[in-house]
């Protein structure tokens, strides 16, 4: 009897044990999930959301970007939001380089480019966003940094910059002009009013955003 006992105790064991061992396996264990840490954006780029009308403190930013880069030969390649605001902000203060850089709203409808030239007295750089749709610039923005203050300054005036907005880009010849004095300086299909007072500024300005827009073609026509 004892015997049948210690049997049918044994039996009960192995069997809660064999449930136990059933249980475990049917339950997984958690795998570990590596959550990506999100990218502050540079300032930089959030001057970039704010021009092209995103939330300019937003975290997301570079998620909501694409970029490329462009070279002097037209060759395109794709970069990362951060590397591509640091190019952008060498040509604050270089007049000079291999890459331009591009960015691009996820829904590819407005693209922003930027140009720079070495101004009268100091670096200028051009900023343009660009409608991919009608080829119009929808805002346009100029910078001078001058190696004595007042020369060129006018530039970043609004009176002169909302000249350029409105107007179809033409990628292939000028597409602006510099009326001075009364004088054609420049032959372009849109023609702007320069500076008064800043003849080579206003031409200089004006040489910079009709080059560097035929640089950017290759982006336009063919992405």
């Amino acid at each position: 009897m004892k015997m049948n006992t210690r049997y049918l105790l044994f039996i009960m064991l192995l069997a809660l044990w064999n449930c136990k061992q059933k249980v475990e396996k049917a339950t997984p264990e958690p795998v570990p999930q590596t959550v990506k840490k999100q990218e502050t954006p540079t300032p930089e780029l959030k001057t970039i959301a704010q021009f092209m009308g995103m939330a300019s403190d937003s975290l997301g930013i570079p998620t909501e970007l694409q970029s490329w880069t462009i070279d002097k030969n037209g060759e395109l390649d794709s970069i990362g939001v951060q590397k591509a605001s640091l190019l952008f902000k060498k040509l604050l203060t270089s007049s000079k380089s291999n890459l331009y850089p591009i960015f691009e709203t996820k829904d590819g409808k407005e693209a922003l480019i930027v140009m720079a030239n070495q101004g009268y007295g100091g670096n200028i750089r051009g900023m343009f966003s660009v409608d991919k749709n009608t080829m119009e610039i929808k805002k346009a923005a100029f910078e001078h940094v001058a190696e004595s203050e007042g020369y060129g300054a006018a530039i970043a005036f609004s009176s002169f910059e909302e000249q350029f907005v409105g107007t179809k880009v033409n990628w292939g010849e000028n597409t602006f002009g510099l009326n001075q004095n009364n004088t054609t300086i420049i032959k372009g299909d849109k023609v702007v009013d320069g500076i008064s007072g800043a003849t080579i500024t206003s031409r200089l300005t004006v040489e910079m955003v009709n080059d560097g827009l035929k640089k950017y073609k290759p982006f336009f026509i063919t992405n």
